[in-house]
Parts: structure tokens; C-alpha cells; sequence
């Protein structure tokens, strides 16, 4: 009878594996197809308009408890941005140790940041056209004033 060898079983396992997983197909997915009833911005100057940057500090002993990072930080105070842009604001509920065998449900407003990075560049363009037709009228009061 022939002795089992591991180096054998594991390379067996191995090509298991591999031939298993090189079955797996990929599809790619165009984004216009995933993402429905797209709109361009308008009007995108105006949210930007109304909120406030801050930089700020997590409480100490609340970041801790939240595992929040140190140190200074940038961002939004997510109950303002809630005012203006609802739908960046989202809500996590977190477990936070609340004395011994104690835990109590903690609820974070997180902005997210990302979603703001289409408005920026839709009131760009809307800065950069105004400035465009600025740019047209100085010339035609120039050329105006030069007759």
C-alpha cells in the first residue's frame, strides 16, 4: 500500500483550485447602462454656496470610544450640509462600550465627501461661463467706448 504525501495532496488541491477558479467569468457593466435617469447639475453654485468648511477636532474621549482619528481634520459639521444636501448625509450606528458588559448604540452622521466632487465641478463650469461672458461684455464695452 502507498503512503499518502502531503506534497502531493497539496499540489492536487492546488491545481483544484486553479482550475476552478480559472472557469469564473467577468462581465463589464457600461456605466450609462448601471446608472439611470442621470441629469446634468444646474444651479450647482448655489448648494456650494451654503456650506460651511470647518476644521475641527473629535472630542477626545468620544473618539476613542468611536475609534475616530486624532488630530486635526477637515470637513463638514453633516447636520448644516443635511440642510442643504439631504442626500450626502448618511447615518451609522455604532456600539460603544457604556461601563462594564455595557454597550449602547451610538448613531454618526458621516457626509459623504465624494458625492460633493459634482457639484464642485459643475459650479466650476458655472463660474467659468459667467466668467466667459464677463470676459464677452468688457470686450464689447471696449470696442464700444474705442469708436
Amino acid at each position: 500500500m502507498k503512503q499518502f504525501n502531503w506534497k502531493n495532496g497539496l499540489f492536487l488541491m492546488g491545481l483544484l483550485c486553479i482550475s476552478a477558479g480559472a472557469s469564473a467569468q467577468t462581465n463589464s457593466v457600461n456605466n450609462t447602462d448601471l446608472k439611470q435617469n442621470a441629469q446634468p447639475l444646474t444651479n450647482s453654485l448655489s448648494y456650494i454656496e451654503q456650506l460651511q468648511p470647518v476644521s475641527f477636532e473629535y472630542d477626545k474621549n468620544q473618539a476613542a470610544k468611536l475609534k475616530l482619528p486624532s488630530g486635526q481634520q477637515y470637513g463638514f459639521i453633516a447636520e448644516d450640509v443635511q440642510k442643504v444636501l439631504p442626500a450626502i448625509v448618511k447615518s451609522q450606528k455604532k456600539m460603544v462600550p457604556a461601563g462594564k458588559n455595557a454597550f449602547k448604540t451610538t448613531e454618526i452622521k458621516n457626509v459623504e465627501t465624494e458625492s460633493l466632487i459634482a457639484l464642485l465641478v459643475a459650479s466650476v463650469k458655472e463660474q467659468q461661463a459667467e466668467i466667459e461672458k464677463l470676459k464677452a461684455d468688457l470686450q464689447s464695452l471696449k470696442s464700444m467706448t474705442a469708436k
